[in-house]
């Protein structure tokens, strides 16, 4: 009985963010559409961030304008099929030392706050209204903690087969099929 729970409540939050293609099928218009050229800004993200693996191993992170991708509209980004979609909460200080993203994943903090630190000793937070796009899958990796009030977040994996060849990324194929 919990996991049904879950499942209805993953689906609507999902449905919320306006992800879920189940409700454009069934004739149920999303309450803000993602066609959002020329009208500025998606409203429901502040910001948007690429975490990706550089020629040198290292993970770098990047801060993607919300309004005008370097290549194509982000709201066809947003209309990917996932593999996995996750939902959870991490007590305050719980994650992870270096390591890599075993897949593509969306980051999306709905609670809390989560960090990311690098190689390089910055630490980066992001908390609701921001959604991280994790391709580091090769490299030295990043390092992920939950904020000091713990983080709730949502993760969407996309095909492993995205994962770009080490060393590089391949922004073009973020905003395509």
């Amino acid at each position: 009985m919990h996991d049904r729970r879950s499942l209805i409540e993953g689906a609507a939050l999902l449905a919320m963010l306006g992800l879920s293609e189940g409700a454009s099928a069934q004739g149920i218009k999303p309450a803000f559409p993602l066609d959002f050229r020329g009208t500025g800004k998606i409203p429901w993200f502040k910001r948007i961030f690429h975490l990706y693996s550089g020629s040198d191993g290292l993970t770098r992170i990047e801060n993607l304008p919300t309004n005008a991708p370097l290549s194509g509209e982000i709201g066809q980004f947003l209309r990917r099929s996932a593999e996995r979609v996750s939902i959870g909460g991490t007590s305050a200080g719980a994650g992870f030392d270096f390591h890599v993203a075993n897949q593509p994943t969306l980051l999306i903090p709905i609670f809390g706050s989560m960090l990311v630190g690098l190689h390089d000793g910055s630490l980066h937070e992001f908390g609701h209204g921001d959604m991280l796009y994790a391709e580091d899958c090769t490299g030295k990796g990043h390092i992920s903690r939950s904020g000091p009030r713990g983080s709730f977040v949502v993760q969407v994996q996309l095909p492993k087969k995205l994962c770009p060849a080490v060393g590089s990324s391949d922004r073009a194929k973020l905003w395509s099929d």
